[in-house]
């Protein structure tokens, strides 16, 4: 009869239970909900969303009032309808707040498995590095996602239910500004968790993410200025995630033109994966 080590239990058969991805994903986002941060961020994006939607039906209301005398001219009484009114939906304060929850959030999901070295114990069960990988990745991207999405689908519904096809929101918003959200998500999903696999604690997590996003907008916006190149601009996550929803809205002219955006998003997608790929392999979580 084998013998095992107290602390580890017998490997399971693979193909027994959830996929361990998405035991790992489930298992932080029901950590995120209890911590206070996570309710904080998300408590404060709720109330951002509710005064959106409330100011997007009394503006309705006070364009009906004032024109109806001419039905006609309705729809150029309500709110703007152009290209820089939808992409705003996902661009200023709101997305920099959002940035902010996935650098509090996904700061640690990494940084604390290397503190109490919880990977050397998973790596021992069926848990394989790409399953770790992906577990963290849904849930540092999924979060910033779904938090986007009511952003999105709210104001388009309220718009749809008031004005129809004349309301202040485009029916076709939702696919323009989902692609948009999904490319902020993973932007903002590969640069945490790359931070992460970087610090050995979650506060030192947190202070990667932020030295990451405060410290590459710096050194783009004063290229970008010098060289008199806005494409430069590319270098910042944070442009980088401004500029999707200019892009896919159609606002002219966007900040950075889409072959930089493109090219830009991608760099930092491999920089940070290769990070994370080398910093969670198994040799390293049994140093």
């Amino acid at each position: 009869m084998p013998i095992y080590a107290p602390t580890l239990p017998p490997r399971p058969e693979r193909g027994l239970g959830d996929p361990p991805a998405l035991v790992l994903a489930r298992f932080d986002v029901r950590r995120v909900l209890r911590q206070r941060i996570g309710m904080f961020f998300l408590f404060t994006l709720g109330v951002w969303l509710l005064i959106k939607l409330v100011m997007l039906y009394v503006n309705h209301l006070l364009g009906t009032k004032t024109q109806l005398a001419g039905v006609k001219d309705l729809a150029t009484a309500l709110l703007p309808q152009g290209a820089a009114f939808q992409a705003d939906f996902l661009s200023g304060p709101m997305l920099f707040v959002i940035w902010l929850l996935a650098a509090f959030v996904g700061g640690g999901l990494v940084a604390r498995d290397t503190l109490h070295r919880i990977r050397p114990l998973m790596y021992a069960h069926p848990v394989r590095p790409a399953d770790y990988w992906m577990g963290k990745a849904l849930t540092a991207v999924g979060l910033p996602l779904a938090v986007m999405i009511p952003f999105i689908l709210l104001p388009w519904v309220l718009s749809l239910l008031i004005a129809g096809g004349a309301g202040p929101v485009w029916p076709t918003l939702p696919l323009r500004m989902i692609p948009a959200a999904l490319a902020i998500a993973l932007l903002m999903g590969a640069v945490t968790l790359g931070a992460s696999a970087l610090a050995a604690t979650p506060r030192a997590g947190v202070g990667w993410s932020l030295g990451i996003l405060f410290g590459l907008n710096a050194p783009a916006t004063v290229l970008a200025k010098v060289l008199d190149q806005p494409a430069w601009q590319a270098l910042s996550p944070t442009d980088l995630a401004a500029a999707w929803p200019q892009l896919l809205c159609g606002v002219a002219p966007p900040s950075l033109g889409w072959l930089p955006t493109a090219l830009g998003t991608a760099a930092h997608l491999a920089v940070w994966a290769w990070i994370l790929r080398m910093r969670t392999r198994p040799s390293e979580a049994v140093l």
